[in-house]
């Protein structure tokens, strides 16, 4: 996913504040990133070097670590704009737990907060809206997104190795501030809600994300980024 035409005023704004919020994390985590390259002629993705965050939405391929810094800028965003929307998948909802004071706060400053995942359903959270992952395809994503009049920013990755220690996972994927592709992802989400399993299945397509050979991600585990390259 690349930038296919320049930020409107309205996403540079909106990335602005989404850096402020993120330098704080870069600080107290180890995020790495590697860029995913796509070669001319056979289209063969291959990775380039490690970096802490990246500039621009192109697809990467991250760390847990990774995930989290941007995870948790998006819903400090969310936090002090105090309105709109904002959607997270828990891939099963006992990751919820951790955050659940978190997201509990969310949702007493935003006029919605949607949590997919597997599992039961968490007790005394009557303010977000807990959505089943109905398709074990679904599992694999881990989506933010964030939706208000003035600010739209999402973070959309599939995991990409089998661990199920959270410490071990990788992810490829891309985050954005670009309005239509934001409000895009939340209508298919809102869709998807409602059991329509053709959605799903658009969905995989629409947003298909590279696979990486168990070297690559292992280069990515053992590499130490640039920590002044935030985008």
């Amino acid at each position: 996913m690349g930038n296919m035409i320049a930020e409107t005023r309205q996403e540079q704004r909106t990335r602005r504040r989404f850096v402020s919020k993120l330098k704080p994390y870069i600080k107290s985590l180890d995020p790495r990133c590697l860029p995913v390259e796509r070669t001319t002629g056979k289209k063969k993705a291959t990775l380039g070097d490690v970096v802490a965050i990246p500039q621009g939405d192109i697809t990467h391929v991250f760390n847990n670590e990774a995930m989290l810094a941007i995870s948790h800028a998006i819903e400090d965003l969310a936090s002090e704009v105090r309105e709109g929307e904002l959607i997270a998948t828990f891939q099963k909802l006992e990751n919820f737990m951790p955050q659940k004071k978190r997201y509990q706060g969310l949702a007493r400053d935003l006029d919605a907060v949607r949590v997919w995942g597997s599992g039961m359903i968490p007790a005394r959270c009557p303010s977000i809206d807990f959505i089943p992952i109905f398709r074990p395809e679904m599992a694999r994503y881990w989506i933010v997104l964030f939706c208000s009049p003035e600010h739209h920013a999402v973070l959309v990755c599939r995991q990409i190795n089998t661990a199920t220690d959270f410490a071990d996972k990788v992810f490829a994927g891309f985050y954005s501030f670009n309005p239509f592709l934001t409000e895009s992802i939340r209508r298919h989400f809102n869709l998807m809600s409602c059991g329509l399993d053709g959605v799903v299945a658009a969905w995989e397509r629409e947003f298909r994300l590279p696979s990486m050979s168990l070297k690559e991600i292992n280069s990515l585990l053992a590499g130490k980024p640039d920590m002044a390259d935030v985008g």
